[in-house]
This record gives structure tokens, C-alpha cells and sequence, in this order.
């Protein structure tokens, strides 16, 4: 049995879910944004720019994109929405990433919690995910908080190559062990101030190229998040995992605590694993090269496969 996204009918198209331009901190302007990520065969792009009162780094309205959309990219309205009251930040703020969100949407109001920003932003359909957890250290506790996200950036190419603080994986397996069936992506976090972009993307399965058909596929987990690998099939058959993909030296399925199988070799493109010797409630797949490449999946939940 094939796997999500797998088995979906469709096609994969390449995203960032997480970017900036000069409506708020970014160097470039949104039409250069975009001509830039169509210009490196992307399909569609979120100029998610920062939605908060201080007009140094951030905007008070959700951009307008949709005069720059062409028939072969779109552009999905985005913000990266604030609220005070983040432990491990300069500003005290927390950071939430919002994809598909009307452009009447209200940033927070100063005294509005993330738990109330977190509610009013998923009520309006967005895809939601919790931004660089490891950039401005996100506590277990933080994380639990603000877990009815749909997704957690597994990886986050500016602050991977600005801090090296780039990778959610701990935060996502704290959710995981908590049985709190989180989605992974991985994202640039564009501003074009430095070579922070063609980092971390998405490829998304789906029927036709529309804003409604991505927010639908990302929200059910139909794609898988990549820094330069591709995944080509994972599919179960009789509690054996088989997964296709790209050259890689390394394919792991990880699952619950410190359980994990793998295996390592030179241009690998195919593994078999048997899902008995997992002891794991659910799993992942990673798979990664020597060069630093990587491509992760979402989760599986064996009660939703058997």
C-alpha cells in the first residue's frame, strides 16, 4: 500500500512556505519575490511577511498578492503573525507561520496570548505552522502550547545558515512522542539579504496549481519537505516499509523515543525495512547524502495505515 503523498492522484509542485519581502523586512520587493522563485522553477511561493505593531521589521496588513500570480505560479497571502509573551526572544514575541489567510486577517492585538492567536488563525482555514522552533529555543512547554499548529518547521534555511539553528527535529519528535500528530515542513525564511533562499522547500501533491488545492494538500499532509532530495514512493506491504528516493547514503525510519532502522551505503535509492523490529506507535523517514542533502516525510500513524 502506498504511502501520502504518494497515492495521491496529481502532481508534485515545488514550494516555500515561508519568505519575505520589503512590505516588512525583506530587501526585495513581492513581484521581485516571486519572478525570482518562478525564475528557479518553483510553482508557488508565500510572502509570509511579519504581521505585528512595530513598523521597524513589521507590517499591519496582510499583502495583496494576488495581482501577481501567473497561470504557471501563484502566490499564496501569508503572514508570519506575533504575540508577546515568548520566553527565549529579544522581543518577547512568538513566531507563527500562516499560509492562505484572508487579507482582512488582524494582526494580535498587544495583549492577545498565542493561544488566542493560534484559534482565530486556524478558524479562518490557514495552514499553520510553528516557525524555527530551535532559532529563539522553544521550550518543551512552548511547544505543547502552540501544538494544535498543523506543522513544525523541521528545518529553517536562514537560521541554519545565519546561526545554525536551523533544524525543528527535536521539537517535532517531542510532539511526536506526545502522541500529538504534528505535519513537518522545511522553509528558506527568505529576505534576500543574504544567500538565505533555494534552501528548504516542499513538494506538494496535487490535482491542478490553485491556492484552494495547496492549502488543501498541505493541511491533509500531502507532501513531503526536501533540501535537494527527492522521496519517490514509501509504501507498506505485509509490516515491511519500502522507500524509494533519490541517491542518498543514509535512509532511516525513526520512530517513538530512540527507536529507528536504517541504512548506509554510497548512492543508495532504495531500502526495505521490517516495521516489527520499529516498537513505535508511528514513523518517519529521512533520507540524507554526503554532501548535507536531506528530504524528510510526515509522519505515519500506524492506526491510520492498518
Amino acid at each position: 500500500m502506498k504511502l501520502k503523498p504518494f497515492d495521491r492522484p496529481g502532481t508534485f509542485y515545488k514550494g516555500n512556505l515561508h519568505g519575505h519581502s520589503d512590505h516588512s523586512d525583506g530587501l526585495l520587493k513581492p513581484k521581485a519575490v516571486i519572478d525570482h522563485y518562478r525564475s528557479f522553477n518553483y510553482d508557488f511561493t508565500c510572502l509570509s511577511d511579519h504581521l505585528w505593531h512595530d513598523k521597524k521589521f513589521a507590517a499591519q496588513t496582510v499583502l495583496d498578492v494576488s495581482t501577481l500570480n501567473y497561470k504557471d505560479f501563484v502566490a499564496l497571502p501569508s503572514a508570519e503573525i506575533h504575540a508577546k509573551g515568548k520566553k527565549y526572544d529579544k522581543a518577547g514575541l512568538w513566531h507563527l507561520v500562516a499560509n492562505g489567510l484572508p487579507l482582512n486577517f488582524k494582526m494580535a492585538s498587544e495583549i492577545e496570548t498565542v493561544n488566542e492567536l493560534l484559534d482565530r488563525t486556524l478558524k479562518t482555514g490557514a495552514f499553520v505552522t510553528i516557525a524555527h522552533p530551535e532559532w529563539y529555543s522553544l521550550s518543551s512547554d512552548e511547544a505543547i502550547k502552540v501544538s494544535n499548529a498543523h506543522a513544525v518547521e523541521i528545518y529553517n534555511h536562514a537560521a541554519t545558515i545565519s546561526s545554525n539553528r536551523g533544524s525543528g527535529i527535536a521539537t517535532a519528535d517531542l510532539l511526536l512522542n506526545e502522541n500529538i500528530r504534528i505535519l513537518l515542513t522545511a522553509a528558506d525564511d527568505s529576505h534576500f539579504r543574504k544567500k538565505d533562499t533555494f534552501g528548504g522547500w516542499v513538494f506538494v501533491k496535487a490535482r491542478n496549481l490553485t491556492i484552494d488545492n495547496i492549502l488543501n494538500a498541505l493541511k491533509k499532509g500531502h507532501y513531503y519537505s526536501s533540501t535537494g532530495l527527492a522521496i519517490y514512493n514509501i509504501e507498506v506491504v505485509d509490516n515491511e516499509i519500502n522507500v524509494e528516493c533519490s541517491c542518498a547514503s543514509h535512509i532511516i525510519i525513526s520512530g517513538s523515543s530512540h527507536s529507528a532502522l536504517s541504512k548506509s551505503g554510497y548512492n543508495i535509492t532504495r531500502a526495505s525495512f521490517d516495521l516489527n523490529k520499529l516498537d513505535s506507535d508511528f514513523f518517519r523517514v529521512t533520507i540524507f547524502n554526503e554532501y548535507g542533502k536531506y528530504a524528510w516525510s510526515n509522519p505515519y500513524w500506524l492506526d491510520e495505515i492498518f
